[in-house]
């Protein structure tokens, strides 16, 4: 353990200090509360004997000092007194000292004290490597609950919560952004041809098909089943049809075999749609009800194409 000792008399700081390190802790020393907070600065020792009485700055200042700062981890502080009315050491525990050793201090309590401070500090220590640890399990629970566990890209869930901002940022700086709603074709025969498994794993290989041809800024969710969403911020019907044709491209240039289509391999179909900010009292349920259309329209088209919704003209 490291203990930073505060003491302005030298003879007492030595003493402390030789006692300390006899019981194999690592002591650093400072004359005043003034020295000893540029020591907790720098070195950041988590235990603190320091005398009641110091020039410049007393024990109890830099104890309030320490406990207003904003350190990390918690400092354990003992307050060495000749003092021993009751209300000075309410007064010094009250200025946020754990503890307190009457001066002059007599060994074995000084000892019985400092592995008081240890334990404390121990506890303290797994305390916080378990909340560290529950914070990081939690995250990773959080993400879990919105990724889908088979594609790794969002449920239908995520989705929800993502094209809700995403909507309400393009309707306030009128801003565009598109969406594509992507469905492997001919999947039921897929999964009746090679088997529910082959069919799992063939959506994971399109999926990251379609992931590895997007920007970082694009998201990408499963709708349901084989069906994919994704949008695109600050993109319009253009840019939009140019990104669905390069997915589409994409997943042919696989060339996964697929008996079961007149082509003989697997393809998907994409329907293409975007936010019009001149129009202020659209949803964005209207533009995933419009790129839902006009993937009808491809797969009626006869799949392996990329259709625009049209507002039925």
């Amino acid at each position: 353990m490291r203990i930073l000792v505060v003491e302005d008399d030298l003879v007492s700081r030595r003493l402390l200090g030789k006692i300390l390190s006899s019981w194999g802790h690592e002591v650093l020393t400072a004359e005043n509360g003034q020295e000893a907070w540029g020591i907790l600065e720098k070195e950041n020792p988590k235990f603190v004997v320091a005398d009641w009485m110091m020039p410049v700055m007393d024990g109890v200042e830099l104890c309030r000092k320490i406990r207003s700062a904003d350190i990390s981890g918690y400092v354990y502080f003992i307050l060495l007194t000749g003092k021993d009315k009751k209300e000075d050491i309410i007064e010094g525990l009250d200025g946020g000292a754990d503890d307190y050793v009457t001066k002059p201090f007599d060994r074995d309590e000084l000892k019985v004290r400092i592995r008081a401070g240890e334990r404390i500090l121990k506890l303290e220590k797994e305390l916080t490597e378990k909340n560290a640890e529950l914070h990081c399990m939690n995250n990773k629970l959080e993400k879990l609950a919105r990724m889908d566990p088979l594609l790794d890209i969002g449920n239908r869930r995520n989705f929800y919560e993502s094209i809700q901002k995403i909507h309400h940022r393009a309707s306030r700086y009128g801003h565009e952004y598109g969406m594509i709603m992507c469905d492997v074709d001919h999947f039921k025969t897929y999964n009746d041809t090679y088997g529910h498994i082959a069919g799992d794993h063939i959506l994971k290989t399109t999926a990251d098909s379609l992931k590895s041809s997007l920007r970082t800024s694009d998201d990408i969710f499963r709708y349901g089943g084989e069906e994919v969403v994704i949008v695109l911020p600050e993109q319009d019907i253009e840019k939009t049809l140019v990104v669905a044709e390069r997915l589409r491209r994409d997943v042919e240039s696989l060339q996964v075999e697929h008996k079961g289509t007149e082509r003989g391999i697997l393809t998907i179909s994409c329907g293409v749609s975007t936010f019009d900010k001149t129009d202020k009292g659209c949803k964005w349920e209207t533009v995933l009800d419009q790129a839902d259309k006009a993937l009808y329209e491809a797969k009626a088209a006869g799949r392996n194409q990329v259709c625009v919704f049209n507002n039925g003209k």
